[in-house]
């Protein structure tokens, strides 16, 4: 037979298990001792007055009610460092907008297109209902970001200081901002940024400012799945895209129309496409500081390709070739061998 199931209602009442104790003591020796020390405890307890009366049984009816919730916190632990600079460097600077979120809002475009067209065709009667939505404006770059920050292109390269054919004292893409922004940017943008540190996105192939682009291309690393080779003696250089990159990417048709423009013209001033290599050294097994090859303009590409693959024209490799700083001429040469 199934045992049965304990009452969740019934409670320990100190009478009716004396009782019960008693009636047990009859057979069992040790019951019998146990019920008279209880016995006695009891008589002790209700001489001094601290003998509870036995308590009914009752039921919580009532839900308890829970505690509201609490308020998110800010991390407590913070670097010394940081927290007493008044900039904050961000290297998540992404000039691309979400394109999955882009993507999604263009499918949900479609399907609402083909849920209208559906609609006017089994009701001819109901006049169609034109979207209210408005696309998302991009969010502007932040006062320190250099997307935000317009270069002089020919003081950048051809200046007194001008950095075309120069390979940099310091290794790292920061070296090639901090001294573009100090050549080239505009006096307005010296003093509303002056001690401010520059932000921009490290990990990307591509940095873009206000009215430029600067590449970055590494040369012979074998751990790269793609390789840039120049070719036709150094006039085309490929490169390839992001793995988040398509044809449809703000700056891939940023870079065809600076590019394209540059091309339908003899004007070499009118591109702001800048190419910086850095090589990898076999022997030191790193790589060195990064070599301003000057501007380029667009030549080909493979659309739909994944990475997208791009040729494009070095405008400058003439100038290099023959420049006057012999030093110049043997490094250019270095790169492109």
């Amino acid at each position: 037979s199934k045992p049965r199931a304990r009452d969740p209602q019934r409670q320990h009442h100190p009478a009716t298990d004396s009782t019960n104790m008693d009636n047990a003591a009859v057979k069992n020796p040790y019951l019998a001792l146990r019920a008279a020390k209880i016995a006695r405890n009891e008589e002790r307890l209700r001489e001094l007055g601290l003998l509870k009366p036995p308590q009914t049984a009752t039921t919580n009816t009532q839900n308890r009610s829970k505690p509201p919730p609490r308020p998110p916190q800010e991390p407590t632990r913070r670097s010394t460092r940081l927290s007493q600079r008044t900039d904050q460097p961000n290297y998540k600077d992404v000039s691309l907008p979400n394109e999955t979120s882009t993507r999604k809002r263009a499918w949900n475009a479609s399907i609402e297109d083909d849920t209208t067209d559906t609609q006017q065709s089994t009701q001819q009667s109901k006049p169609a209902v034109r979207s209210t939505s408005t696309a998302t404006l991009p969010t502007p770059p932040p006062a320190n970001s250099v997307r935000s920050i317009s270069l002089n292109v020919n003081s950048l390269l051809l200046g007194k200081h001008g950095l075309l054919g120069t390979i940099l004292e310091h290794t790292g893409k920061e070296a090639v901002i901090n001294k573009s922004f100090e050549l080239a940017a505009s006096t307005e943008d010296q003093q509303r940024l002056s001690g401010v540190g520059l932000s921009f996105n490290k990990y990307c192939g591509v940095q873009e400012w206000n009215n430029a682009i600067f590449f970055w291309v590494n040369l012979g690393s074998k751990d790269n799945p793609v390789v840039n080779d120049f070719l036709d003696d150094a006039t085309r250089i490929t490169w390839y895209g992001g793995s988040r990159m398509h044809d449809e990417s703000p700056v891939i048709q940023k870079l065809l129309h600076y590019g394209r423009d540059a091309a339908a013209t003899d004007n070499n001033s009118d591109t702001n496409i800048i190419l910086w290599c850095r090589k990898y050294e076999v022997d030191q097994k790193q790589f060195t500081p990064y070599m301003c090859l000057g501007r380029l303009s667009y030549h080909s590409h493979v659309p739909g390709s994944q990475p997208l693959s791009f040729v494009w024209n070095l405008l400058d490799r003439d100038v290099l070739k023959s420049h006057a700083d012999r030093s110049v001429r043997e490094r250019f040469a270095t790169f492109i061998e």
